[in-house]
């Protein structure tokens, strides 16, 4: 994403949610004992800790690099499967989430929920990330097919705190009931109202960043893409051994269930490019 201040400026921007209480993960052989014996074994667990009022905390934070320097890294910015390290770019936190109460109703709270990469707040706009672009067409066609129709923003439990208004009119499973002849702008039958809120330098309304755009815009990957192996190759190296020796055994685990010996061989040849003694 980018954070546009009211100057217009833009900052690439990497948000992060940070668990207070750590990560711990289930090795093989527990992870296959807790599934035969209690297949909600996280969910309820989570559930138990909010009940008891411990309540889980995550920190969000924020990877800021200015637009001019988008070339410094050994990497490509934009690509969604690097991380960038924050030795480089430090983690800024700016706020916390803490889950204070379990659901009173999980279908309208948990299965009609719909998160949107597409819907923001005046200071944040997007990226040229690929995955990202993606997302923002599709999420909206998912929660369109998954919902019944373009109003699964009116639904309570996806209504923002602070009430907000469009010329979004009508359609499948329309929420309200709306009695102004007007929704649109200009117009003559209501003094011009509703209208359009002035960009954020004025008055806090959303707007486009201003973006130059040099060469030709192909549907091609950048070059600065194709570099697969130098992250994974960090990561291996800095596990223990006994997490590398998980590692080892998840993938022999599941390459001894294909068939077919060239994809075995592709999987081995890519994880020989990590590291050869992996």
């Amino acid at each position: 994403f980018r954070l546009i201040n009211a100057e217009g400026k833009a900052t690439f921007v990497r948000f992060h949610w940070k668990p207070v209480a750590g990560k711990a993960s289930l090795v093989w052989d527990e992870a296959q004992k807790l599934t035969g014996r209690d297949p909600d074994f996280h969910r309820r667990d989570l559930w138990e800790a909010i009940e008891a009022g411990d309540y889980p905390e995550f920190e969000l934070g924020l990877q800021l690099i200015p637009e001019e320097n988008e070339f410094d890294f050994d990497f490509d910015l934009l690509d969604p499967t690097k991380l960038i390290p924050e030795a480089l770019v430090p983690v800024l936190r700016v706020g916390k989430m803490v889950l204070n109460r379990n659901p009173d109703n999980f279908f309208a709270e948990n299965e009609q929920a719909a998160f949107h990469p597409g819907h923001i707040v005046p200071g944040i706009d997007f990226s040229n990330d690929p995955l990202l672009q993606g997302r923002l067409f599709s999420y909206t066609d998912t929660q369109i097919s998954r919902l019944g129709g373009p109003n699964f923003h009116e639904i309570p439990i996806n209504r923002p705190t602070c009430p907000y208004h469009n010329f979004q009119r009508d359609g499948m499973h329309r929420m309200d009931i709306d009695t102004n002849p007007a929704n649109y702008e200009p117009n003559s039958i209501n003094d011009n109202w509703p209208r359009e809120t002035p960009p954020a330098a004025k008055r806090g309304g959303f707007e486009s960043l201003a973006e130059r755009v040099d060469g030709e815009k192909i549907r091609q990957r950048s070059p600065s893409f194709g570099e697969y192996y130098a992250q994974p190759r960090l990561f291996w190296l800095s596990q223990t051994p006994i997490e590398q020796q998980h590692i080892i055994d998840g993938f022999s685990f599941e390459l001894s269930k294909v068939v077919r010996t060239w994809i075995r061989e592709r999987v081995v040849d890519h994880l020989a490019h990590i590291d050869t003694k992996l």
